[in-house]
């Protein structure tokens, strides 16, 4: 799971790195729209029951940068286990057309990163532990492990350069500019090898730009543009027990007080302002939900909102939720309050029209962040989560935006593919799609959060601040803006 709190107030502004990039740029990311599925094996999910024909990219998560490995400087997998699911993946995805990711990192798989940036040597036997994912194998199919896997690109999973993550992180303030460094050498090392079979490099990052040396994220950050071909962001886990109240895991639209102003709306903006282009993003979608404990009955309030207090420490969620510590690093026996979207279908959401849960339990939707919750009163639990309606307006929102597509943490955790059938809406470009359960403009309502999405006169509209009783009529100077036709 990727875990987002410890960055989440980090909005202060440090140096710009623009000017240290020479590297020849990545090939434009405005193309065929990208669906990105992290898929981690320790679940124990088959890798036949992927539909592999609804995917563009595939994760393999994670390979490690651990400190018990024999050498913790390069890339830790256990090939014993994950070598024959490598090698099917692999060949399933390359089958249907699908490319096959090597995620490296992680939440708990990112301990050494830092050391690793830092050092020159470090450096290059890392990036050659790092290419044998990604060149062809010479030694035949029979062998247990080949001398390559033939995979499509890398995932450099260091959510948190210059930030704490997991506790057995090393964290250094030069971290991002030595990441930087890092970067554009396996950037160079790719192009060597592969000249005219482009590798992609991805990263899983946080609603906020990296850190600089003194903390603070970056407000700069064009110096990244040329090894990336896109950036993974996390729209998630933006609500947990570390929280002041219970709120949303995946917001679109900010949250109003006591909830954390953050969103994907927030994220785009605030990766946007740093210079970061939309078309090398893909939001960050979750297949499950959060679970707390709320200190008051949730249902007798008036209003019903989906902000309380809370006990500050995480219920056990769904049946597969586990207080088991991590081999890779021990944070200690924790419950983490996840319901995987499979979990919510089978115990609480059972009726598909996906609005009557089991007895019990009470649904509410909040039409400002664009997010579903749940509540129970016997024990006073809450659960956000997404379903195919958030996700519908998860999609519209990447389209609107121009992202370059959506991925899901992570794809063993939907039911029946109900979340992934949705998020291959991204690929529709027809006007049916870009006007899909738009509310008519409405001169009574008051569009407060902008890039509210109305239909008008055959057409669609985005709202570019708050308005009220204003015409869309595309002026320029007005405050709607003409997205297309419906």
């Amino acid at each position: 799971m990727k875990v987002t709190s410890v960055v989440l107030a980090a909005l202060g502004v440090t140096v710009s790195l623009a000017a240290l990039t020479t590297t020849t740029p990545a090939p434009a990311v405005n193309g065929d729209k990208a669906v990105i599925g992290y898929f981690e094996t320790l679940h124990g999910f088959p890798i036949d029951q992927l539909d592999l024909s609804k995917y563009t990219h595939i994760n393999y998560a994670f390979g490690a940068m651990w400190k018990g490995a024999p050498d913790p400087y390069v890339v830790y997998v256990d090939y014993t286990t994950e070598g024959p699911k490598l090698k099917e993946l692999v060949r399933r995805g390359h089958a249907n057309g699908v490319k096959i990711i090597m995620s490296i990192g992680g939440w708990y798989g990112s301990q050494t990163f830092s050391e690793v940036a830092a050092d020159p040597l470090k450096r290059k036997k890392w990036i050659e532990s790092a290419m044998i994912f990604l060149r062809p194998n010479t030694l035949g199919e029979n062998v247990p492990i080949p001398d390559g896997w033939n995979m499509d690109g890398l995932d450099i999973d260091w959510e948190y350069p210059g930030r704490p993550g997991a506790i057995c992180n090393t964290v250094a303030p030069n971290d991002t500019a030595n990441y930087l460094l890092l970067l554009k050498e396996v950037r160079a090392q790719m192009d060597l090898e592969f000249p005219t079979n482009h590798k992609t490099i991805t990263s899983a990052v946080s609603i906020f730009p990296w850190a600089g040396a003194d903390g603070n994220s970056l407000t700069d950050i064009r110096a990244f543009i040329p090894v990336f071909d896109w950036v993974n962001i996390m729209v998630y886990d933006v609500h947990g027990p570390w929280s002041s109240s219970t709120g949303p895991n995946a917001p679109i639209y900010n949250a109003p007080a006591p909830g954390d102003p953050f969103s994907a709306q927030q994220a785009i903006d605030t990766w946007t302002a740093a210079g970061w282009p939309k078309d090398k993003i893909a939001l960050g979608t979750p297949f499950y939900g959060r679970a707390f404990t709320a200190t008051v009955n949730m249902n007798a309030r008036d209003p019903v909102t989906q902000y309380a207090p809370h006990t500050g420490v995480a219920p056990k969620g769904g049946p597969s939720d586990s207080n088991a510590t991590f081999a890779l690093c021990d944070e200690g026996a924790q419950f983490w309050g996840f319901w995987n979207w499979g979990e919510i279908r089978e115990n609480i959401l059972v009726d598909d029209s996906l609005t009557v849960p089991t007895a019990g339990w009470k649904r509410y939707w909040d039409n400002t962040t664009k997010t579903p919750w749940l509540f129970r009163e016997s024990d006073s639990m809450y659960v956000s989560y997404d379903d195919p309606t958030s996700m519908s307006l998860k999609v519209d929102f990447a389209r609107l935006h121009g992202l370059k597509g959506l991925f899901m943490w992570e794809a063993q955790m939907d039911y029946k593919d109900e979340l992934l059938t949705v998020l291959n809406q991204i690929h529709c470009s027809s006007a049916a799609c870009i006007c899909n359960d738009v509310d008519a403009w409405s001169s009574a309502t008051a569009y407060g959060q902008p890039g509210r999405k109305v239909a008008y006169n055959g057409r669609l509209w985005t709202n570019k601040w708050w308005t009220r009783g204003e015409t869309p009529a595309g002026n320029e100077w007005g405050a709607w803006k003409s997205v297309g036709a419906c």
